[in-house]
């Protein structure tokens, strides 16, 4: 398990227990994702990742509880590779389920998937 993956698992331990994140837990994910990339953009979706999980709220009922998890790292903006890694699955099943939420969603492609899935998480960071 690489340290994206084990950052990703206890994010989804933690708000599985229903439990909320506190400060200190946050700021040690952050600082690992630090540690290992000095990508502002990588640490700006992180941040985005721990308040989605700490959330715990589903856009679809007729998405299954990982496409609902896809969906939401593609509104985040991460890549197919990105999610495959995080997830430990293939792009290959990461593309599959992108396709599976498009036919579920009744919408017209890849571009709208990602505009759709953006605009969600965005409002409900805003509430």
């Amino acid at each position: 398990m690489n340290v994206t993956q084990e950052i990703i698992a206890s994010i989804e331990q933690a708000c599985s227990q229903h439990q909320k994140l506190n400060i200190h837990q946050t700021l040690r994910i952050i600082t690992a994702y630090r540690a290992i990339s000095n990508d502002p953009e990588l640490i700006d979706k992180v941040i985005h990742l721990i308040r989605l999980y700490s959330k715990q709220e589903h856009y679809s009922k007729t998405l299954s509880p990982r496409q609902n998890q896809i969906f939401n790292l593609i509104g985040l903006d991460f890549s197919s590779k990105e999610i495959a890694d995080m997830l430990a699955i293939s792009e290959a099943t990461v593309s599959t389920h992108r396709k599976n939420i498009i036919k579920k969603l009744q919408i017209s492609g890849a571009g709208t998937l990602q505009k759709i899935a953006y605009q969600y998480l965005h409002k409900k960071e805003e509430k």
